[in-house]
């Protein structure tokens, strides 16, 4: 027996541009999170599974729910979505879709729509309940406090941070803190450098789950309109008395995302491999290892959680994605900022490097096969249409993406040459067999 298809339409009228709700909505494992859904469990495959797919698994009131997840598709920042079919649940389909239009009197017209089909008639009775006494209630509850969140100016922070899922040690937080303002001030620390480590405990106590778990200090100090430097140098001592752990994270060149982590630089491994990109690729320290902290267990334990993977946020130097069935067509009206992009398939070697300038083309014709990608750079407006044509035999993720790295990673060749922190930690070193990487 089938059963027709559900659909549930939401519109919202918000106050924040398109550009500035992108990283709230499209934070869709927060924003999962936010909205209810249960902590998803990723099946560690055996085999890479075509364009990144993973296997997932949750459970619903105790019932196992399967599926494979499907690469997001998206263009940044006016909508994207994903496509999933289960194995095992109250469902046998789900399709989202998110968009972001500009109001012509500034402000955003939201459009969320979820089509669901279910396996069975529990599953349409359950689902029909779920997204209209529960999942709506919630989702305007979490688009009300992004929207409010954006249009102050916060960094894909919400003015309710959620640390539900942390223990906290409030009364040993706060000895930390005294003793941190202690051993800045018998430095010879500055006021205004000291008044950092008081906005860094406030921090560690009040900021959302996700926001601590993997602390960026110069993303932190942007935040706080404060000197990098300085904010790096309070997190080195706030290391030191135990209120911060730092770990390094060895990043992908190609999603840049961290693929291994080590709480000492003599824990790193020269060769990584990333399941998602599927590339092993050879530790580069100026650019693919980078520091980061977390508050020490002792002070806010912190019960790392995945409700959802391959969000649009995770790659957000990726600002346009498209899963292509072979032989399809797609047209896409793309709003870049000017410099270098590249165009590459995931699947595919090479790759279409993408030169974005005001005296660009505004439309052009790319077409994805075997033969390889151009020699030369595709010239482009700031605003353009772009024609894909997938001519493989094969399903390909097309992704557009810029070259420019983030600024804000504080990279292991900046940290080691800072004089205070082989004063503070000097056991840090490499191994032997890695320092002719560390030249690089």
């Amino acid at each position: 027996m089938s059963f027709r298809e559900l659909h549930k339409r939401w519109e919202f009228d918000l106050k924040s541009s398109p550009e500035r709700l992108w990283p709230f909505i499209a934070d869709t494992n927060r924003f999962n999170r936010d909205t209810g859904v249960p902590e998803i469990e990723i099946d560690p495959a055996h085999k890479p599974l075509r364009n990144a797919r993973r296997k997932v698994r949750l459970s619903i009131y105790g019932l196992p729910v399967e599926w494979e997840e499907q690469p997001f598709e998206w263009v940044k920042p006016f909508r994207f979505g994903i496509d999933r079919v289960y194995s095992k649940g109250p469902l046998s389909r789900l399709r989202v879709l998110a968009e972001l239009n500009p109001n012509e009197g500034g402000g955003t017209h939201l459009v969320y729509q979820l089509w669901s089909t279910p396996r069975n008639l529990p599953g349409a009775v359950a689902v029909g309940l779920q997204v209209n006494l529960i999942v709506s209630r919630r989702f305007r509850e979490a688009i009300k406090n992004y929207d409010a969140a954006a249009f102050e100016g916060a960094k894909n922070e919400a003015s309710e941070p959620n640390t539900s899922h942390s223990l906290f040690d409030r009364a040993r937080l706060a000895s930390l803190g005294q003793k941190l303002a202690a051993d800045l001030e018998q430095a010879g620390l500055p006021p205004e450098k000291r008044a950092i480590a008081d906005r860094l405990v406030e921090f560690l106590e009040h900021s959302d789950d996700f926001a601590v778990t993997r602390i960026r200090p110069y993303k932190l100090a942007d935040d706080w309109n404060v000197p990098r430097r300085d904010v790096l140098e309070i997190f080195l001592y706030a290391t030191r008395v135990g209120l911060l752990d730092f770990q390094w994270d060895l990043l992908c060149p190609l999603c840049r995302g961290p693929q291994e982590s080590g709480r000492s630089l003599k824990d790193i491994n020269a060769h990584v491999h990333c399941p998602g990109c599927q590339i092993d690729f050879t530790v580069n320290f100026d650019r693919y290892v980078e520091l980061t902290f977390r508050p020490n267990p002792a002070v806010r334990r912190v019960a790392i959680q995945s409700f959802c993977i391959g969000s649009p946020q995770w790659t957000p130097h990726v600002v346009a994605q498209q899963l292509l069935p072979a032989g399809e067509q797609r047209v896409l009206n793309l709003p870049l900022e000017r410099g270098s992009y590249r165009l590459r398939a995931l699947e595919l070697p090479g790759s279409q490097d993408v030169i974005v300038s005001p005296d660009g083309a505004t439309s052009t014709q790319v077409v994805v096969s075997r033969n390889g990608w151009s020699s030369d750079p595709l010239q482009v407006a700031e605003r353009f249409t772009l024609e894909l044509r997938n001519d493989t035999d094969a399903e390909q993720l097309v992704m557009l993406e810029r070259m420019a790295w983030s600024d804000q990673a504080t990279t292991a060749a900046e940290v080691t040459a800072l004089q205070m922190f082989r004063d503070l930690f000097a056991s840090e070193a490499l191994r032997p067999a890695n320092r002719s990487l560390w030249a690089r």
